[in-house]
């Protein structure tokens, strides 16, 4: 599974790359701090940008019909309105593939408030030529793999980063379900659980030391039930580790991201076996270096640890 995923990730590189080599003349640089500020997305009749960017995707959808070439217009918006995703989308009558896969935006229920975005004035899909840096963009690079670009394929550069632009394509079924769909359940249900120990430096309770916490520490009554927080694969399911007891590591993503969950009383999976958002994995003990018994949940992107409260609400 993984020598494939590595097959298919280093043939898009490569392929997306020999294009990109071929169509430098064609690319297009965007400087976010340069483009034109949208400073609401409530109409009005004194919100003659959004009239004007309205206009510009109106215009954009009829030449996409007549096999014209669109308008490249794109605007900077800061979501002080703090509108949802898929409101803020419906605001701008584009497709919400369109306006994540350029923003980096993972799944539809994502949190972007306060976030600066960029406004396209075109439907299309944005596919990241270097790794991708998300789920999603890791399943478009896969999927996308094979794709026939041709010299006129827009490219652009982005924030550092080159990205080759589809015009009018959309999701696909599994890539839509995947996008909606994506987010991540608590691996304890709401209720079962307190947060006794937070992410970050802590003084480790048997040695005294400040140390890393890598995980966030969930007190639950042992035999308390622990979920998948979303589909994935049992990377390893190890019993009597000297510090984490019995623990369980999924992947997720295509092995981008992994999530950990220790000190577990029972272990109900196997290695290699395919689990589901919300499938039963184990139970809350005290197993390994634990004062008590809790569930040490852990998220990592690549190798590197990320505070959960991140992707998912603890309360």
């Amino acid at each position: 599974m993984i020598k494939r995923i590595r097959s298919s990730f280093f043939i898009l590189f490569f392929f997306l790359q020999a294009f990109y080599a071929e169509s430098q003349d064609l690319q297009i640089l965007l400087n976010k701090e340069a483009l034109p500020v949208m400073e609401s997305l409530i109409p009005s009749r004194k919100n003659k940008t959004l009239q004007e960017y309205s206009r510009i995707i109106e215009d954009n959808r009829m030449k996409l019909k007549a096999k014209n070439q669109p308008e490249n217009a794109f605007y900077q918006y800061k979501n002080t309105e703090n509108f949802s995703f898929m409101a803020l989308a419906s605001r701008c009558c584009l497709r919400q593939e369109t306006i994540a896969t350029l923003n980096q935006i993972e799944n539809a229920q994502e949190d972007i408030s306060g976030r600066t975005l960029i406004l396209p004035a075109v439907d299309g899909l944005f596919i990241a030529v270097d790794k991708g840096i998300n789920s999603l963009e890791v399943l478009l690079q896969e999927n996308y793999a094979g794709q026939t670009l041709t010299k006129n394929t827009i490219w652009y550069k982005i924030d550092g980063r080159d990205y080759v632009f589809l015009p009018d394509k959309a999701l696909k079924g599994t890539e839509r379900f995947f996008f909606l769909d994506s987010a991540m359940t608590l691996p304890l249900k709401s209720g079962d659980f307190w947060v006794s120990s937070e992410f970050g430096k802590r003084k480790n309770p048997f040695s005294g030391e400040m140390k890393n916490h890598n995980g966030i520490d969930l007190a639950a009554e042992e035999g308390t039930p622990v979920y998948a927080i979303k589909d994935g694969a049992v990377f390893t399911a190890l019993s009597n580790d000297a510090v984490f007891g019995n623990y369980i590591i999924l992947t997720h993503d295509l092995g981008t991201m992994t999530s950990v969950y220790a000190h577990l009383s029972k272990i109900c999976v196997e290695q290699y076996q395919n689990v589901r958002k919300g499938d039963l994995i184990g139970y809350v003990g005290q197993t390994g270096m634990a004062t008590g018994p809790h569930l040490h949940f852990e998220i990592r992107q690549g190798s590197r640890a990320e505070n959960p409260r991140n992707k998912l609400d603890f309360e």
